[in-house]
């Protein structure tokens, strides 16, 4: 941004000499030397704030930016850079120190408490710093083709509820309105992951066999909810957890159901990172299976992740999503099932 406006100010680089006008027209000196007209900085000032050069917010950065400088130079200063230069003008005074550098930002921030995004400019410049910070906080590798769209949405939003800095820390609050709300409409972060789980589809139902509706029978241990799943040969007590992804097993089961040729490497679909209920983010491998039974339900194309530190098994959303409806009955013990 400084450099945006050092390029303005160029255009007002006549060398500077005391000029009898009154003191409140111009920005002066400590010593009142009138260095450059208020009037024309300011309207030099809004122009450089692309597509927001009319708004309010603009007005108040660059009164802001004009009372900072007015009195902020000496006589000394010219003279000094006059001395080097064999001119001196306001541009040159503000390369000059930094003090430009941190008045700025205090007169944008001043703005961006009540409205980060008054200006197509300020709009790009949030979408740059959301895209660097999805890609430094996504250890998945990110799909660019589609990263950008989810920015605009993303800033398309904040733009619509006129975020501030203060709401700035939501964007990575998943308990937060604007983390979900940008969810809704944007959809998930665009990384490269094996596992797209959505909502329900015709196509997800499809992979589902059996009758229309089942009941599952289930247990409560330690306030969660657990039931039986066979996966060829290997029958086991999993735990359904809405918080996770795909299905999840360790490693060491996974060994095992190679060896009975319950999937292969052929079946390998790559690799992702995945947080499962406690918070914890697990490393796995992932495969597509098929004949996963669960009560009266044999399923197809599941998405089952391996990961060494697991010790729990889980039954995820890609589960749930291939049903129209399901339910758990708390009272009953029960996991009500609909295709």
């Amino acid at each position: 941004m400084r450099i945006l406006f050092v390029l303005f100010l160029l255009s007002l680089s006549a060398s500077l000499f005391a000029q009898p006008v009154p003191k409140d027209e111009f920005i002066n000196t400590k010593e009142g030397t009138s260095l450059v007209s208020k009037r024309i900085f300011f309207n030099n000032c809004k122009k450089w704030i692309k597509g927001g050069e009319n708004t309010p917010e603009a007005a108040q950065i660059c009164a802001c930016i004009v009372s900072k400088l007015d009195g902020h130079y000496s006589d000394a200063d010219l003279k000094a850079l006059r001395k080097e230069h064999g001119q001196a003008t306001l541009s040159m005074l503000m390369e000059k120190d930094s003090f430009y550098a941190k008045m700025s930002p205090d007169c944008y921030s001043k703005v961006w408490d009540k409205n980060m995004l008054f200006s197509e400019q300020q709009v790009a410049a949030v979408k740059e710093a959301l895209k660097e910070g999805i890609r430094k906080s996504e250890k998945d590798s990110i799909d660019d083709k589609k990263l950008d769209a989810y920015c605009d949405c993303a800033v398309k939003t904040m733009k619509e509820r006129k975020v501030n800095t203060s709401k700035w820390n939501d964007l990575s609050d998943p308990n937060s309105f604007l983390y979900n709300e940008i969810a809704y409409r944007c959809g998930r972060v665009p990384v490269k992951n094996v596992s797209q789980t959505t909502g329900w589809t015709a196509a997800l139902a499809a992979d589902v066999h059996g009758p229309d509706r089942d009941t599952v029978h289930v247990i409560t241990v330690d306030a969660m909810t657990k039931l039986k799943v066979k996966l060829g040969p290997f029958t086991y007590i999993w735990m359904l957890d809405s918080g996770a992804t795909d299905l999840l097993i360790s490693d060491s089961l996974a060994l095992k159901m190679m060896e009975q040729h319950v999937f292969s490497e052929k079946d390998f679909l790559g690799t992702g990172t995945y947080t499962i209920a406690n918070g914890k983010t697990v490393d796995c491998k992932v495969y597509r299976v098929n004949n996963v039974q669960i009560g009266k339900y044999t399923m197809d194309n599941m998405m089952l992740s391996v990961g060494k530190e697991v010790d729990v098994f889980l039954l995820g959303k890609s589960f749930l999503n291939k049903f129209r409806r399901w339910t758990v009955d708390n009272k009953d013990e029960l996991l009500i099932l609909e295709r």
